[in-house]
């Protein structure tokens, strides 16, 4: 779903003399501080792995901000490189602010950027971009408000005029006119600015302003259809479609926000019926509005909310996947179960709701009611969400009122699970089928329990077991050992993964004939192996397990 505001700016300070000066910079553009742990103090937050931090910001699409020489920078965001339109953009500031230098994300606003802060630091921006040095403005990126219809041609278009070529300009851009464009009447290259769906110029520019509103009474696949066919028949462009508003309370189809997210349309919710503006079509379910300038989407009622189910990995940063860090930094509010809301990284202004571990469902419809506001909230679990976390207890929780929270969009992002983290620091012992299962009876009865074990053993699945034991549940280790035994050969190999990722992170390799319940505990995961699963040493000492890939018999034996 489309949302109204872009990822927030980051600024990185590598040594205390660029302290103020990350301050400065992030009050400037609205953005957070981060300070290389151990140097820089009295910050929004910390960071330890400067290559991690910055990976994990760029991925998220924030703008990134490093005080510190160009050159650090350039070494930390060389490997991140792919697409220069999906970069975004990446800005070395001076200790002092003298200079702000765009190193990357010119199509994302790099350049605007970096006047803005030199302006508010008394500094310079170092602008690089033959066009936007020479004009002021980077024609492939129009203000907000505008859209480029033929981006292709930006480049010889760009080159024309600073060869000498000037603009001729059709429509209202006062971006446009108020530039450093070389302009005339009869100029070379038309810069048509309109709302009309109408072909690219040959020689030139096409930029639709979005100056339409449409109000959906019904927000469905039908009645957008219905708004397609009218901007057909009115020969207006989809792209000067500037935001889609719905009513309060009226249920919002998926594949009808999907769809305006995919036009990149923002969505608003209101509570009463727009009157501004020139209506110039209206049937049921539908009323089409345009403005004399492009509108602004905030300005009509509020953003649709969202529930984000997050899995922060075992614990280290690295293993946040790129979704997760993305939802966690445009969350206004985090809801979980305490620990792991420490977990998740800190970040100024965002509310934190925390609760007790047995209350899944009702964290769930918490989340959703906060959402059902308007805000932006991400429900966190450890490892991956969606095993044996909160995704399930919000799918309980909307299950169970199909008609509740309607305008609130839900959406459940990969993480890394603990069993995926464990077996990636033991070798490959779930390189063959394997089943996972929770040894805790508080959702499901123990007979439910043994007759998963002893079905998983029984077909010779490699087994990772879940919540094996607790300070006083531990008799539940016992007797899922005794069921395993008793199917398995002893010398079958288990390996016990504890505080995997965390602090006080130790690997365990026995057997299932020596196996000691004692070592275990909550933050244990247990891995027993298959009969194929072996163990080996290599040269430098360490010990490697993994289950192979095939039950075929060695044909060369």
């Amino acid at each position: 779903m489309t949302r109204d505001a872009a990822p927030r700016p980051i600024v990185f300070a590598f040594n205390p003399a660029g302290a103020e000066t990350a301050r400065r910079t992030a009050a400037t553009v609205s953005g957070e501080t981060a300070g290389l742990a151990g140097r820089v103090a009295d910050l929004d937050g910390v960071f330890e792995d400067a290559a991690g931090a910055v990976a994990e910001a760029f991925r998220a699409g924030r703008p990134i901000f490093g005080v510190c020489a160009a050159g650090i920078l350039i070494r930390l965001i060389a490997p991140l490189l792919r697409d220069k339109h999906a970069e975004p953009p990446v800005l070395a500031v001076s200790d002092d602010g003298a200079a702000v230098v765009p190193l990357l994300g010119g199509l994302a606003g790099a350049d605007a950027l970096a006047r803005k802060v030199a302006a508010a630091l008394c500094g310079a921006a170092a602008i690089t971009g033959a066009g936007a040095r020479r004009f002021g403005l980077v024609l492939e990126n129009p203000p907000q408000g505008y859209v480029l219809v033929n981006p292709q041609d930006a480049k010889r278009v760009t080159s024309d005029l600073l060869a000498g070529a000037r603009a001729r300009i059709e429509g209202e851009a006062p971006w446009l006119r108020a530039s450093d464009l070389p302009q005339g009447d009869d100029g070379a290259v038309l810069l048509r600015v309109t709302a009309e769906d109408v072909p690219a110029p040959r020689d030139g520019l096409l930029f639709h302003p979005r100056v339409l509103v449409a109000a959906f009474d019904r927000p469905d696949m039908a009645t957008l259809e219905a708004f397609d066919a009218a901007l057909a028949r009115l020969a207006l462009a989809p792209a000067a479609l500037g935001a889609a508003l719905a009513p309060e309370g009226a249920p919002l189809h998926h594949l009808f926000a999907e769809a305006l997210a995919a036009r990149g349309v923002p969505l608003r919710i209101v509570e009463q019926r727009l009157e501004d503006g020139e209506t110039i079509h209206a049937e049921p379910g539908l009323h089409i509005h345009r403005f004399s300038a492009p509108v602004a989407p905030e300005g009509f009622g509020r953003a649709p909310g969202r529930v984000t189910v997050v899995g922060l990995g075992p614990g280290p940063r690295g293993w946040l996947t790129p979704d997760a860090a993305a939802a966690l930094d445009r969350a206004s509010d985090l809801v979980g179960y305490e620990p792991y809301l420490a977990m998740a990284p800190e970040r100024a202004g965002q509310r934190r709701h925390g609760s007790d571990n047995r209350v899944e469902v009702e964290r769930a419809q918490a989340a959703l009611t906060l959402a059902a506001q308007g805000r932006e909230v991400a429900v966190v679990s450890s490892g991956d969400a969606g095993v044996f976390g909160m995704a399930a207890a919000v799918m309980e929780a909307l299950e169970a009122a199909p008609a509740g929270w309607p305008s609130v969009a839900v959406e459940v992002t990969p993480g890394v699970s603990a069993m995926q983290a464990a077996a990636a620091r033991l070798g490959a012992p779930l390189g063959h089928d394997f089943a996972t299962i929770s040894l805790s009876d508080y959702l499901k009865p123990w007979e439910i329990i043994a007759q998963r074990l002893a079905a998983a053993a029984e077909g010779d699945f490699v087994i990772a077991l879940y919540n094996p034991a607790s300070k006083t549940r531990r008799e539940q280790l016992v007797r899922a050992l005794d069921i395993l035994r008793a199917r398995r050969a002893p010398e079958t190999l288990v390996a016990l993964a504890r505080s995997v990722g965390r602090t006080g992170e130790g690997f365990t390799l026995t057997t299932l004939g020596d196996l000691d319940p004692d070592l275990v505990d909550m933050r244990t995961l247990v891995l027993i192996g298959s009969s194929k699963t072996r163990a080996f040493a290599r040269a430098d000492g360490k010990t490697w397990i993994y289950t192979p890939r095939s039950y075929l018999e060695d044909e060369a034996s």
